[in-house]
């Protein structure tokens, strides 16, 4: 297998994490709070959409920001900003000033933070007193009732929301990035890809709301460094263990330096990683989010394998989606599988132009489901009994961590 560009390093790494929310989401979908609650939040948001007379692509846009906005807003809480008061205590023997500043510096920071988001909006378009006053209406609609919500569904509500609303995101990423030649794939042909535009070549509304989605994480994990670089002049590093990689440490110092250059020579260092949806073609759009992602977006994957194995592992989670949804159905029989999940399964990537055999998912399946999914069950079982809420700013995923770490066996 030939050695990846940085570009294409990039692609991977942003097509991994969207395809965790995916299989992520897959698993909690099916729960009753989540049932009631992300349709919810969809209609409620549609709805003011709809007042507003916006529509297509300009909707889409103001639709995340909306949701960024809400996740931000609803990250702070009493209960957050308590329980970091009674840790505290512990070391400062109740200290009330400092008590009090707790309170301060959680404020101070949820208006940072949205107003640093609201200028990024502006850029595309979306104003910030439009911003302000639709996400404030959502939150003081006492029906709606937005911080009643469970925490597992306020935590990262704008990627969950993303991968309801685009079920095929990280298969249909993948794939239009192979159709421009940023990725390569044998098993892709332009002429069988029935989703392909071949006459308009502009960026679909799935690709604006993943860069968008990039863009607002780019900005979390800057937000975590550069807020206590630029009102204490400190940067706080991370620690290692004893099991972190050479290798990982170097990216890790390399991704400091980044924040540390972009201090000190960016003009508007707070819109550095701004995705500009205003680009006419895919080709440019692409090339934008992948050099962003590459110099700002630290992620480890959680499906390892090479670049190869991407196809496959997108069938074997639509194998187990269907295997959910039809538990009677066969995934394969050796002869005569017409009719099988895997079949089905086969002919829909065939429509987004990829060629490959149902045994080949099939057995791609079998060996997927035992691994990364029990990691990715896991994290959810981590995410349902965590006390609380994370506030959005501190930019760095515990759980996810936890669960990159985890060997054992989880309950079906």
């Amino acid at each position: 297998m030939p050695s990846i560009n940085a570009m294409q390093r990039a692609a991977f790494d942003a097509i991994d994490y969207l395809h965790f929310n995916q299989v992520m989401m897959g698993f909690i979908s099916c729960e009753p709070a989540a049932q009631l609650w992300y349709p919810r939040i969809h209609d409620a948001i549609d709805r003011k959409l709809l007042e507003a007379r916006m529509f297509g692509k300009q909707a889409e846009i103001a639709k995340h920001y909306l949701l960024a906005y809400l996740e931000i807003y609803l990250s702070f809480d009493n209960k957050c900003v308590s329980e970091m008061i009674d840790a505290e205590r512990g070391s400062i023997n109740g200290n009330p000033n400092r008590e009090t500043s707790w309170v301060k510096v959680f404020e101070s920071t949820q208006k940072v933070s949205l107003s640093i988001l609201c200028n990024i909006a502006d850029i595309n378009g979306v104003g910030k007193i439009f911003l302000e006053r639709i996400a404030g209406e959502l939150i003081n609609d006492k029906v709606l009732a937005l911080t009643t919500m469970p925490y597992f569904i306020r935590y990262q509500l704008t990627e969950c929301c993303y991968a309801l609303e685009y079920p095929d995101a990280p298969l249909d990423f993948y794939r239009e990035l192979v159709s421009i030649g940023v990725i390569s794939c044998s098993k892709y042909t332009f002429k069988d890809d029935v989703f392909a535009k071949k006459l308009d070549p502009e960026v679909s509304l799935q690709f604006i709301r993943a860069g968008l989605l990039f863009e607002f994480k780019m900005l979390q994990r800057s937000q975590s460094i550069l807020m206590h670089f630029n009102d204490n002049h400190v940067i706080n590093l991370p620690v290692f263990d004893s099991k972190t990689s050479f290798a990982e440490r170097k990216d890790i110092s390399n991704y400091y330096k980044r924040y540390v250059d972009t201090y000190f020579l960016e003009e508007k260092e707070n819109t550095f990683v701004s995705f500009p949806c205003n680009k006419s073609t895919l080709v440019e759009s692409a090339k934008l989010l992948l050099e962003k992602i590459n110099k700002y977006f630290f992620h480890k994957r959680m499906f390892d394998g090479t670049q190869g194995s991407w196809l496959g592992r997108f069938g074997a989670f639509y194998i187990e989606l269907s295997r959910w949804e039809e538990p009677e159905e066969a995934i394969y029989y050796s002869e005569n599988n017409g009719g099988t999940i895997s079949e089905k399964i086969k002919f829909k990537l065939n429509d987004f132009g990829f060629r490959i055999s149902a045994r080949s998912l099939y057995l791609r399946h079998k060996t997927i489901k035992k691994d990364n999914y029990t990691k990715i069950k896991y994290y959810i079982e981590l995410l349902f009994k965590y006390p609380m809420i994370q506030p959005w700013h501190f930019g760095f995923d515990r759980i996810y961590e936890e669960a990159l770490k985890f060997e054992g066996i989880t309950k079906e």
